[in-house]
């Protein structure tokens, strides 16, 4: 039987303009643990059916003890879980939620090379597996995340990432901004591209291509390209290929 835990909103704040950090404190006598990049699937007050109430978020902090757990959630008008999130839920409020779920987890460090793309709130695994990887000095032979965005303003914790690049080994980061006119500054292991990820991706070394386990998270359409793009074009093996969907 599938077991229901409370958590309770303990505090939340804007993190990009349309997209918000929520943090909750799981009401458990016991740490509830899981893995960076899995996810709760959360009963949500906004209807009658479970079509309209469950919805799944990827935990966007790596688990530390503390039973509190970090939501980043982007709105979308006239969604039901954006009304709740951004304009309903209270500080204190309790939610019900199951889990965790999920096979989207960092492969065992030894003797691996990963190159992660993400958009938009896609960055959330990813984020729960760094911190994982800086907590822990968990050492990869390589660690590549390439990230995309609108504008400088959009990029998700982006003091935070500026830290990984520096302080995490073997670790580079490329952020793609689509709509910014003016990039920011290179710093040695974190580089800024007009446009998309696509480009960046296919024109790494074909070596540390085959080397390497590709982990996307991030919108659908974004996903179909990404996969069809490193199956038809470069080659890649579909099992070294690990998927995390949404929208």
């Amino acid at each position: 039987m599938t077991q229901w835990y409370d958590a309770e909103l303990i505090g939340s704040r804007e993190e990009t303009k349309g997209t918000n950090r929520f943090w909750f404190k799981i009401l458990h006598d016991k740490p509830l643990d899981y893995q960076a990049g899995q996810f709760f699937t959360f009963d949500l007050p906004t209807g009658e059916k479970r079509l309209d109430r469950w919805r799944s978020y990827t935990i966007a902090n790596t688990f530390d003890n503390s039973n509190i757990i970090e939501l980043i959630i982007s709105y979308k008008k006239n969604g039901l879980a954006s009304e709740y999130f951004f304009n309903e839920i209270n500080k204190g409020d309790k939610i019900k939620f199951k889990g965790p779920e999920g096979t989207f987890v960092l492969p065992d460090a030894k003797d691996h090379s990963i190159i992660m793309l993400a958009t938009g709130t896609g960055l959330a695994p990813f984020r729960a597996m760094l911190q994982k990887i800086d907590k822990e000095k968990l050492h990869y032979n390589s660690l590549h995340l390439i990230f995309g965005t609108r504008k400088e303003k959009d990029i998700l914790y982006y003091e935070e990432l500026e830290d990984f690049a520096h302080f995490i080994e073997n670790l580079h980061i490329d952020i793609c901004l689509s709509r910014e006119n003016k990039l920011p500054k290179n710093t040695k292991n974190m580089h800024f591209h007009s446009g998309y990820i696509h480009p960046i991706y296919l024109n790494l070394d074909k070596k540390k291509i085959n080397n390497s386990t590709f982990m996307i998270c991030g919108w659908n359409t974004m996903l179909d390209e990404a996969v069809a793009n490193l199956i038809t074009k470069m080659n890649v093996d579909k099992k070294k290929i690990k998927l995390e969907m949404f929208g």
